[in-house]
């Protein structure tokens, strides 16, 4: 067999057997998709917004979470403005009036305003909420029941796009819902690896102990998600505890925000290396982890081979209509017996890939209970993902090895609107 033949069936055959273990993961669960009833007596809660000009958003994302179905006496809700040069610490100030206590502070970046705001925090479970997000009302009581689990530290939620705009907001989508998906059955696997900023909660008491937001990394998600479980904790998924963000609109923002993921999961599988490939860390350490890094390698050696297939196709083609001076008729053989139909395994396993591709979809679209039409978002997403995901990793390698710094300090928007279903 070829060099392209072997790589095409590791490609296929790695694809196929995670995309099977994880459907059958959550088919042998699926009785415990439904999230625990919460406590009788509701615990307090605390809710950061760390914000950096975020003038165009802030008020949506506040008043989400005055909209809350909680009790308005447990419920602290702490804004962190990190150094705005624009009108965020102003409309911040207009909901103090509501209960809100606003802080301020230079510019250093999301984990020193959330450190911040947890030296005022008073609630028994803290988290944060990204300022262009927006949490539905219902969230956080179907999140809440999973902290009966006294070795639960934190309970994510189902992060997902807000309607888009463009074709790079349409890809997201697809990507946000495949993390809707991912993230409940890595939940059974004990494995999440991220706990997203919009609206994941935590046990105040783990930070109190063991510190809080980490600052040396580009993606204190991911940090504070391995640390969890590092020291022998669990964190859990409700996902149908819908939280909406502004999917980034448009290539370059993408990357960039891509770049920033990707290098800081870098950063962290470095600094909990003792993890990886470990038994003592169960799935996480002998599958997920190992897996992450295995489907980027893929990915790449994928796009560049389809690459190379694409060149040597055209040139093909361009010598066979060189040859037949020009005259693509005589080239044009539509044969209709079936007996042409191609039946190689590759081409079963991209059927098969595809039709779970599908369900994926829609079962992450049915458990996170989303509305919104997903059509073009997907055939956007089969056509293009793919190759961003190759080059975005690609940036990320490069940013690491040449000590490039992303870190997130906020920035300045055009006015946007946040819509969702």
């Amino acid at each position: 067999m070829p060099a392209s033949g072997i790589i095409l069936y590791i490609v296929a055959y790695f694809g196929l057997f995670t995309a099977v273990f994880f459907l059958l993961t959550l088919i042998e669960n699926r009785n415990q998709i439904k999230n625990p009833e919460p406590q009788k007596k509701l615990p307090t809660v605390t809710v950061m917004v760390p914000a950096c000009n975020e003038e165009s958003c802030l008020a949506k994302t506040v008043k989400s979470l005055l909209a809350l179905d909680y009790p308005k006496e447990l419920l602290q809700i702490i804004i962190i403005d990190d150094g705005s040069t624009d009108k965020t610490l102003k409309i911040a100030r207009g909901f103090e009036k509501d209960g809100v206590l606003v802080l301020t502070k230079e510019n250093g970046g999301k984990g020193t305003a959330l450190n911040l705001g947890l030296e005022h925090a008073t609630g028994e479970f803290a988290g944060c909420l990204d300022a262009d997000s927006i949490v539905m009302p219902d969230a956080l009581v179907k999140m809440i029941g999973y902290f009966k689990k006294k070795t639960v530290m934190a309970v994510t939620p189902s992060l997902k796009c807000t309607k888009p705009n463009t074709v790079w907001q349409k890809v997201q989508v697809i990507e946000f819902l495949l993390g809707v998906y991912l993230r409940k059955v890595f939940s059974f696997l004990g494995s999440i690896n991220v706990t997203p900023g919009p609206f994941t909660i935590f046990r105040k008491a783990f930070f109190d102990k063991h510190g809080g937001y980490d600052t040396t990394t580009c993606t204190e998600d991911i940090e504070i998600s391995l640390r969890i479980q590092s020291l022998g904790y669990e964190i859990e998924n409700a996902v149908d505890a819908n939280v909406y963000a502004v999917a980034m609109p448009t290539f370059d923002t993408t990357k960039k925000q891509r770049v920033r993921w990707y290098k800081g999961f870098i950063e962290n599988t470095q600094k909990y290396k003792h993890i990886m490939f470990s038994k003592k860390y169960g799935n996480l350490g002998l599958f997920i982890m190992p897996s992450a890094y295995l489907s980027v390698v893929l990915a790449m050696v994928m796009v560049l081979y389809s690459g190379y297939l694409l060149v040597d196709v055209n040139y093909q083609r361009a010598v066979n209509l060189y040859n037949v001076n020009f005259d693509i008729w005589k080239m044009l053989k539509i044969r209709w017996d079936p007996f042409y139909i191609d039946q190689s395994p590759i081409f079963m396993i991209g059927i098969v890939a595809l039709t779970i591709g599908l369900a994926t979809i829609y079962l992450a679209k049915t458990m996170s209970k989303e509305k919104q039409g997903l059509t073009t978002c997907y055939i956007l997403f089969l056509v293009l993902y793919l190759p961003l995901y190759a080059y975005w990793w690609a940036n990320a390698i490069w940013a690491k090895a040449a000590k490039k710094n992303v870190d997130w300090k906020g920035r300045k928007r055009k006015q946007i609107e946040i819509r969702y279903s």
